[in-house]
């Protein structure tokens, strides 16, 4: 029976990127953006990409890998290639670019984005928020700011804080959600009087947007901007910078929007619930009735700094005067704290650095009165299927049913546990990587049908390797079915981009046309399956004793060099009259086998099998001479009794090796008939023994001298399938896992559909902590050959995995030029070459087997 295994799960909001550069309606666009937003649950901190001559800008790249979107909806027509370095280095659900029609809607609902389907609405959130209010309010306790319809916002006022209108798309509040919530709307005295506008008599209405700041700042007045940001989990990140002081932006321009945006997802977490930075312009604080307005904010929804609520004026725009103008006209509204400027060297100034990127952490900001349960949620689950518990969104438990503020999706992450190795640090995960997208290898049901009401899409990697899906209240999620390791491999590399993609649509396309077990492959998963394991294969096959036995029984892929110096040597002096054999002519193949006989002449015939006595002493001799290459510190108490324990692993060792099959116990005898020399198994002993040839009967005999043989199996493997070395670079690599580790035994792969053999050879296909490894495993430097590493190098720019593995189980280094021109061929083309031997990661010695 399958083992049980563990999952958990989580809710969260959708994370979205943007692609924008500076042009002719960047600046709608962005009103676009904001308003789409504050409009989803979590969207306050979706991140935008400031792109420039149609490409991403580079500084962000780092930042944007980090944030892991999982849609990219671009608003510039990046290149081919670019488009597919977004997939290699993204991996999103999607990506989508923003067509315009050749007479566009030139307002913010003629920019905002378009998914094909609905997210979870912000405005979702307001039951919770209207549940612990504690304000002594009239109506509605959460009172949102809007404009009215007939009216255009501010750019400041839909920056800071957003309106209803712009991000829902209508005025209309719904009737059922008036017990929780309600517009605060500005109208204009003009409008107001206005009676053929039909303006409701009942809505709570602003004569002017300063009016609603000082509401906002009162705290009788929320906004859609923290709305959005409620009971949503985010990258934290580290910065004093951000960390120290109310973030005010000064300017109008792009990228000082972009900076006003952006910076929202650099201040701390526990600030989440409030306005996080606020956008001015030099303008806007001249006029008295905004400053004196955006002076309360600043007093009254200022937590920054602890005791002293400092304030920082940044700009990407204005000139050392605007920015000291600025603050003295905030000065002047008497603020709870210090007031410092910074003039910000370009949009790329606020982009996180590496060390801050490394060390960030997700946090959930869940309000300072509000109790949120556990973000991940454990499950237990038996192969082949998981059926996960349905986990919504916490604050989603106080909405009402069939509330259409609760309608949309977000996503459901995903961790399973592979049933594969151990791993020393903790469970081994499903961590899928960006580059082999394995992620439609999983299969997944939703409750409900599917169609245009049941939507079902595939799922997808999302950020740390979960696998991520699209859930709502109506359609969560019933069952996962991971894949196994091949399938998972096979969709990576053969099955991912076989479709021919739509027009306009930019993909990756397939990597190979077929992918199946090499002949090695068998031998290897022979091996491990004997053994149970990788775990325990390191155990019986990698101590530098073991090995040993094995190679004296023929079990080694490498010859000794003093057997191999003359071949070379007469294949030296050949040289001198024939350069190259033609392997494709008879008469020169003929010539080289019969220089190979000729040195096959001088090799010993490996032992049949050992001796209990030999094994004994030799495991001695081998426990004597680590000690004294490793002396104790001290004395032990009883050092016969440690002696003895260390001795007696090697019983141990060979009872395990006798119940797996991988050596035999038993006694030869000779018939003093015909001289057959008869193999007697141990499950054999009898008091008669028969000769297998003249069946002649003898007595047993009274002392047994017990001798150990190797599975045929065993020595094959070893002997001429490299599975010693394949087991050494494996358990290696797991060495260096910190939650995954995922791989596939030797792999022929096919390049096109007319291939009928196969146009390369994979040694091992890996996985670990969510990055892909191409190997070459080679037991010894001698069978290395400057093809194999050309070789490495080609099909890696074919695969494109992240890292390049070249191992080698040996000591030293050599082909020097040939490796370090390997690493700049991959280097050049993203990938990373590594070079591993036994000085990287010898075998482990000691005086106990098994330990």
């Amino acid at each position: 029976m399958a083992r049980e295994l563990r999952g958990w799960t989580r809710p969260r909001p959708i994370r979205i990127a943007f692609l924008i550069g500076e042009g002719e309606h960047s600046s709608l666009i962005l009103d676009a953006i904001f308003a789409d937003c504050y409009s989803r649950w979590g969207g306050r901190f979706s991140l935008i990409v400031p792109c420039r001559k149609d490409r991403i800008v580079p500084s962000y790249w780092p930042w944007l890998e980090k944030y892991g979107p999982d849609i990219v909806y671009s608003y510039v027509g990046l290149s081919e290639s670019d488009i597919l370095e977004v997939h290699e280095r993204l991996a999103p659900s999607e990506y989508k670019f923003h067509r315009l029609t050749s007479e566009p809607r030139l307002d913010v609902f003629g920019f905002k984005p378009s998914y094909g389907f609905s997210p979870l609405s912000s405005l979702a959130a307001v039951f919770r928020l209207a549940r612990y209010s504690t304000a002594d309010h009239i109506g509605a306790p959460v009172k949102i700011i809007d404009r009215w319809y007939g009216e255009t916002p501010s750019q400041l006022l839909a920056d800071n804080f957003g309106t209803y209108h712009n991000s829902v798309g209508s005025s209309v509040f719904p009737y059922d959600a008036q017990v929780a919530a309600s517009l605060i709307t500005i109208v204009t005295p003009e409008h107001q009087q206005d009676r053929q506008l039909g303006i409701p008599p009942d809505l709570i209405t602003f004569a002017t947007e300063a009016l609603a700041y000082e509401e906002f700042a009162a705290r009788r007045a929320t906004s859609l901007s923290v709305i959005s940001a409620q009971f949503t989990p985010r990258l934290e990140f580290h910065d004093q910078r951000w960390h120290g002081s109310l973030n005010v932006v000064l300017g109008e321009t792009f990228y000082d929007r972009i900076v006003f945006w952006n910076s929202r997802l650099l201040t701390p977490v526990w600030l989440d619930g409030d306005v996080g930075v606020v956008r001015v312009t030099s303008e806007a604080l001249r006029d008295d009735e905004f400053l004196r307005a955006i002076g309360n904010l600043l007093r009254h929804r200022n937590h920054y700094g602890g005791g002293h609520s400092n304030i920082t004026i940044r700009s990407t725009s204005a000139s050392p005067e605007a920015l000291e103008e600025a603050r003295q006209l905030i000065l002047s509204t008497r603020p709870w704290g210090n007031v410092g400027t910074e003039l910000l060297d370009g949009v790329d100034s606020i982009v996180p650095t590496m060390s801050a990127l490394e060390q960030s952490s997700e946090q959930n900001h869940g309000g300072r009165t509000l109790f949120s349960r556990p973000t991940w949620t454990q499950f237990n689950w038996t192969p082949p299927n998981a059926r996960p518990p349905a986990k919504i969104p916490d604050h989603l438990t106080d909405v009402p049913s069939q509330q259409s503020f609760a309608e949309g999706y977000w996503c459901a992450d995903f961790t399973l546990e592979y049933p594969g190795p151990e791993i020393r640090f903790g469970s081994n995960l499903w961590t899928l990587p960006k580059r082999w997208r394995m992620n439609q290898a999983f299969a997944h049901s939703l409750v409900g049908s599917s169609g245009p009401t049941g939507w079902s899409p595939p799922g997808w990697r999302g950020r740390a390797g979960c696998y991520s899906i699209y859930v709502s209240l109506s359609r969560p999620v019933a069952e996962i079915e991971p894949p196994t390791a091949m399938a998972a491999m096979q969709w990576a590399l053969v099955s991912d981009g076989m479709r021919p993609p739509q027009l306009g649509e930019v993909y990756p396309r397939r990597k190979v046309d077929r992918l199946q077990p090499s002949n090695e492959a068998r031998y290897l998963s022979g091996i491990l399956g004997m053994t149970g394991g990788l775990d325990r294969a390191k155990k019986l096959f990698l101590h530098p004793f073991l090995v040993g036995v094995f190679a004296s029984l023929g079990g080694s892929t490498s010859l000794p060099m003093d057997k191999v110096m003359p071949t070379a040597n007469r294949l030296q002096k050949r040289a001198q009259f024939e350069q190259t054999f033609d392997l494709r002519n008879e008469r020169e193949r003929e010539v080289l086998a019969n220089l190979i006989v000729k040195a096959s002449g001088s090799l010993k015939k490996p032992l049949d099998y050992l001796a209990y006595d030999y094994l004994s002493r030799a495991w001695r001799m081998h426990r004597e001479t680590y000690w004294r290459e490793n002396p104790q510190v001290g004395v032990p108490d009883d050092p016969e009794e440690w002696d003895q324990l260390e001795q007696r692993t090697l019983d141990e060792c060979l009872i395990e090796m006798r119940q797996r099959q991988i050596m035999f116990q038993g006694h030869q005898w000779t018939c003093q008939f015909c001289h057959h020399k008869n193999w007697l198994d141990m499950s054999e002993l009898a008091p008669q023994l028969a000769c297998k040839i003249c069946q002649r009967i003898e007595p047993a005999p009274i002392e047994i001298k017990w001798l150990f043989r190797p599975n045929e199996f065993v020595i094959q493997a070893l002997r001429d399938h490299s599975v010693l070395s394949l087991v050494w670079a494996l358990t290696a690599l797991q060495a260096r896992a910190r939650e995954s580790f995922i791989f596939l035994e030797p792999a022929w792969l096919y390049y096109h559909e007319s291939s009928t053999s196969p146009d390369a050879e994979a040694d091992l296909l890996v996985i670990i902590d969510g990055n892909s490894f191409l190997c070459e495993v080679k037991a010894s430097w001698s069978v290395l050959r400057t093809r194999d590493i050309t070789n490495l190098v080609e099909l890696a720019k074919r695969l494109r995995p992240d890292i390049a593995l070249l191992a080698v189980m040996e000591n030293d280094r050599k082909l020097d030029e040939e490796i370090e021109s390997a690493g700049a061929a991959l280097a050049a083309v993203g990938i990373r070459f590594e070079l591993m031997t036994l000085e990287q990661y010898s075998l482990e010695d000691g005086p106990y087997l098994l330990s």
